[in-house]
């Protein structure tokens, strides 16, 4: 689709993308084409200010329904915000003529096609569902034919399943595809969604809906009484939109069930969506017509079980995630830490709460609060500087693996999305979040980094692939975040470079390295230092272009805590942390500068060292039949305080990430 020049009025700019004309336009809103930075396109969907309250309402329920939709054969929201007040949401840009331009243009679409088009509508409608939303208009003007299969796009009157429907004398839905019971007052669910599939298939193969168009009157009649009209629709295609017809809600399939049938083999349901994708994608030669999108959020074909492989590669048993730093200066590192086997060493910092060496946590908790959806209880203080920021779930996947992230005014924990992983930043200015989907791509990796101040929400192009860039750790400035690349297959992955992103300029720095060193970087005693463990053990500080500055050796296995300013003895010292040789259970402080060991804190009460909460404390998991405690501990080892507890399965199951107020 070419777009048209902009009008007097249009912005130059909306976030970090330039616009470039306008796509269309609506009673509420308008429609852009706009550039990243690096020159990828996408579409910007700006608000109209004669929108009301409601509208803003709308509009930012749209895009809260919107990210919890999988991108599989769907547009994928990459950005929101506000311009000037004014709400907008960025989304992937498909490069293609809609079905309904196609169908205009040169008539129906046949037996390939078509069934390529059925295939990838109903993978479309299939993640829509599995997220808790129902279309509601289905149509062919919101089925654009990309070059890399159909997307269905448009969820501008969706609504989330338990949420409200419109009555009376609002119709939601365009009439010739709106099924019986929207007009008789029932409301819309995911059978509507089905019926509306099947007439937009029939629509596709013959050129016009199963029951007609003309007067919403006469259409009303046919889709209530009459039987549709499914032209030279031949098979199970045709057996198939049939049963999708039904008068009767109950009598459809599911949209999972209807893509199986047309699949016509067996599919885990974990590889569902990947297959429907896979299939719905044209071969290389058929696909020239339409031009390539160069910016492509689609889950790639990279297997059925991206999002499992990514629970077995980084997520560990149980991440208590923790950033502190306790520092003289104002500068220092970050902690996290992990219970359970692993098939690669956790993530070396997750925030960085920025504790002065003055500033202790209080010894004894005052409050309670819950984890949505679990048992997990913290237990917390007021005069707590650090708290639980965030927490995701990393397995089960069944139940889509929700993320919350907690409000600094109400100190609520609202939902962030499925298959993510969010990380806090110190004092809450950003949310950087990995997506479990991430290892499903062919092409380059991603972060999505929310401002937390203005609701702008980008995804930054990361590494290359090959290569899995995992492991988001915030600096103490609470402006620069750090991962790792690892190459290699689950199980057995190697560090290969590092990433370091500035959220303020949203500006990205990849590093490879060669030599496969072991675990994975962490943050060194300032943000232009990082930690590293060679492949011969030895303990290196590096810069950020990838030197050595000095090495130790015979220190341990480094913990992947990043280094921070503690209260030690009479003083202070700027150290890191390794299991100690010979002791695994105790944990060895060493000095930044010299490698001096500084102090040795014992293994005592608890199971699992997960990094420093304040000067004189750490983070500590202790385990003791079904129940997982999360700790304050003593440098001696001693448990000081009760953060957290809750049955150990669930702890398994989810993150906690512990950053500054």
């Amino acid at each position: 689709m070419e777009p048209r020049p902009l009008l007097t009025g249009d912005p130059a700019q909306v976030g970090s993308y330039r616009v470039a004309g306008r796509l269309g336009h609506g009673g509420q809103g308008v429609v852009y084409l706009g550039e990243s930075a690096d020159g990828e396109r996408v579409a910007i969907k700006l608000l109209t200010r004669a929108a009301g309250e409601e509208d803003r309402a709308g509009f930012a329920k749209e895009i809260e329904l919107a990210r919890r939709v999988k991108a599989f054969c769907t547009a994928t929201v990459l950005a929101t915000g506000e311009l000037n007040g004014v709400p907008y949401v960025v989304s992937e840009y498909v490069d293609g003529p809609s079905l309904a331009r196609v169908l205009a243009e040169r008539g129906p679409l046949r037996q390939a096609e078509l069934r390529r088009l059925a295939i990838g509508s109903l993978t479309a409608l299939a993640a829509i569902h599995q997220a808790g939303v129902v279309h509601r208009d289905l149509k062919p003007g919101n089925v654009l034919l990309g070059r890399d299969g159909p997307r269905v796009i448009d969820f501008g009157i969706s609504r989330a399943l338990d949420s409200s429907e419109l009555t009376g004398d609002q119709l939601v839905g365009t009439p010739p595809y709106m099924a019986p019971e929207q007009f008789g007052g029932a409301g819309s669910g995911p059978p509507a969604d089905l019926f509306a599939w099947a007439a937009t298939v029939v629509c596709a193969a013959t050129g016009k809906p199963p029951f007609g168009s003309g007067d919403l009157p006469s259409v009303l009649n046919r889709i209530l009484t009459a039987e549709p009209d499914l032209g030279d629709l031949r098979g199970d295609l045709r057996d198939l939109v049939a049963r999708c017809l039904a008068k009767d809600p109950a009598a459809r399939p599911t949209a999972a069930r209807a893509l199986l049938t047309l699949l016509g083999h067996p599919v885990p349901p974990q590889g569902l969506l990947t297959e429907g994708t896979r299939s719905a994608a044209p071969p290389p030669a058929a696909s020239a017509p339409v031009p390539v999108r160069r910016f492509g959020r689609r889950l790639a074909r990279a297997g059925a079980g991206a999002a499992a492989v990514l629970v077995a590669a980084v997520a560990v048993t149980v991440t208590i995630k923790l950033t502190r730093t306790a520092t003289v200066t104002g500068t220092a590192g970050t902690a996290t830490a992990t219970t359970g086997p692993s098939s690669i060493p956790s993530s070396a910092s997750s925030g960085t709460p920025t504790v002065s060496v003055a500033q202790v946590i209080p010894t004894t908790a005052t409050t309670t609060a819950k984890i949505p959806g679990t048992k997990i209880t913290l237990h917390e203080n007021p005069a707590d500087p650090v708290w639980a920021s965030s927490a995701y779930g990393i397995v089960p996947l069944s139940d889509g693996a929700p993320a919350y992230v907690r409000d600094a005014k109400t100190a609520k924990f609202e939902y962030f999305g499925n298959f993510q992983q969010p990380a806090v930043s110190p004092h809450g200015t950003y949310v950087a979040a990995l997506s479990t989907t991430t290892l499903s791509r062919t092409d380059y990796n991603t972060i999505r980094l929310v401002t937390t101040a203005t609701g702008e929400d980008v995804e930054l192009r990361t590494a290359d692939k090959p290569g899995e860039t995992l492991g988001a750790v915030w600096n103490e400035d609470g402006r620069h975040l750090l991962m790792t690349i690892y190459t290699g297959k689950t199980g057995s992955l190697t560090m290969a470079g590092f990433v370091i992103v500035d959220a303020a300029t949203k500006s990205v720095r990849t590093r490879l390295m060669a030599g496969g060193y072991k675990g994975s970087y962490s943050w060194g005693p300032d943000a232009s230092t990082l930690m590293r463990q060679e492949r011969d053990g030895a303990i290196s500080f590096v810069g950020l272009d990838g030197a050595v500055i000095r090495s130790f050796r015979g220190m341990g296995d480094l913990m992947h805590r990043s280094a921070a300013t503690l209260r030690i003895g009479t003083g202070t010292a700027t150290v890191f942390s390794t299991a100690c040789p010979g002791k695994p259970r105790d944990v060895c402080l060493w000095d930044v500068v010299t490698g001096t060991r500084k102090a040795v804190v014992p293994g005592g009460e608890i199971t699992t060292f997960s990094g420093w909460l304040d000067g004189e404390h750490i983070l500590a998991l202790v385990t003791k039949g079904g129940t997982t405690r999360v700790v304050l501990a003593g440098f001696d080892g001693k448990i000081k305080r009760l953060l957290a507890e809750g049955p150990a399965k669930q702890l398994k199951a989810i993150s906690l990430w512990y950053s500054t107020k």
